[in-house]
């Protein structure tokens, strides 16, 4: 049962990530956004500012009326910490209160590791990501592969990892860092990143399509992240391809690594070292192999579309390497192969987030996790 106080600091949290995400820039635009009264969000506003969350500074003027006080969070209020990983290397990042990233980390990661060595690892870079920190740790987030419980903060199954198999990650790593620890899916923290520091900061529908080792999609509606009654929204990659019982699933057939092998012609043997360089010295490849690409990415965000009629979708995962023109041609072809998407087109074009964007979701993570009522 929710209690006055918890239902009053749940609207605090709402004021405060309004304001970060740049859209609440004043008390009377924040009235408006929450649908409550003005002299309701005066009290509120009055209140993060007395506990040194939020400071008003200069005016904003419009075209008529009072200049309105501009609303502003205190960076150095705490920081937010996140971690993302999966086969083959492992990220961090550091975001001050205001959601302006302070650190970022990179590191690889051995072939074979056991759930034990990766949760070591997990600690050990976060550690390292704090050195230097001002004000105190209000959240940590974690992406990590597979199907994951977020609300027991459990990974509950890894295609990737075998023994990561009901792995209790949160509870582990409050034990270890006395700190909120909130753990996602990574693809899932992807798409955090990507609506907060991308190019879906102005979307509250969009789809994230992200192939790396493997393949997946992140769903956003209504603003908000789609989890799945079951934690495997977006797990079109365990399908079989084709869809008539092929032998390959998606994960294999539209990954990153099987992409540069179909366009470039070499063999398992010969991976490049940098796949993110090689996919873009392929990016003006033209041919049946490109074809034969662009189509199975058409039919099956055709299919996708379909069902979820996004607004927009980000390629994420070294295949964004391939730029625009992949993404045109998978749009152009999508329609060819599903008329009727002439009513509701795929909209798709690569990321504008970097390598750290896993890293930065899953900060934002613990960001979007945090509530007044637990600094009490």
């Amino acid at each position: 049962m929710r209690t006055f106080k918890s239902t009053q600091q749940d609207l605090q949290a709402r004021i405060v990530r309004e304001v970060r995400s740049g859209r609440g820039t004043s008390r009377g635009v924040l009235a408006d956004l929450l649908e409550i009264a003005p002299s309701t969000t005066g009290i509120h506003v009055d209140e993060l500012a007395r506990r040194g969350f939020l400071i008003e500074s200069g005016l904003e003027r419009g075209g008529t009326g009072r200049p309105k006080k501009l609303l502003k969070l205190v960076s150095d209020a705490g920081w937010f910490a996140g971690v993302e990983f999966t086969g083959g290397r492992m990220q961090a990042a550091r975001l001050d209160f205001a959601g302006q990233v302070e650190k970022s980390i990179q590191e690889p990661l051995p072939t074979k590791i056991t759930a034990a060595q990766m949760i070591d690892r997990i600690e050990a870079i976060l550690r390292e990501v704090q050195a230097g920190a001002s004000g105190p740790c209000f959240g940590i987030g974690v992406g990590a592969p597979g199907l994951v419980d977020a609300a027991e903060g459990m990974v509950v199954y890894s295609q990737f990892q075998p023994d990561w198999q009901q792995v209790p990650l949160a509870r582990e790593l409050q034990r270890r860092l006395a700190t909120r620890v909130t753990v996602e899916n990574n693809l899932h923290v992807i798409t955090m990143a990507e609506r907060w520091f991308g190019e879906g900061r102005d979307e509250d529908d969009f789809v994230v399509v992200r192939a790396r080792l493997g393949f997946g999609i992140g769903i956003v509606k209504g603003g908000k992240l789609l989890p799945g009654a079951n934690h495997a929204t977006g797990e079109v990659g365990m399908l079989p391809w084709p869809l008539e019982g092929g032998r390959q699933q998606v994960h294999e057939a539209f990954s990153a690594r099987n992409v540069w092998q179909k366009l470039s012609g070499k063999g398992v043997a010969e991976q490049p070292e940098d796949l993110r360089a090689a996919l873009t010295a392929l990016a003006d490849t033209r041919g049946e192999a490109w074809e034969a690409v662009v189509t199975d990415y058409a039919r099956l965000l055709g299919i996708t579309q379909l069902i979820l009629d996004a607004r927009r979708y980000f390629l994420h995962g070294s295949l964004s390497a391939l730029g625009s023109r992949f993404c045109d041609d998978v749009m152009k072809r999508s329609l060819e192969l599903v008329p009727a998407l002439s009513h509701s087109p795929i909209k798709l074009a690569p990321t504008t987030l970097g390598k750290d964007a896993g890293a930065l979701g899953a900060a934002s993570l613990a960001m979007e996790a945090w509530n007044p009522l637990e600094e009490d």
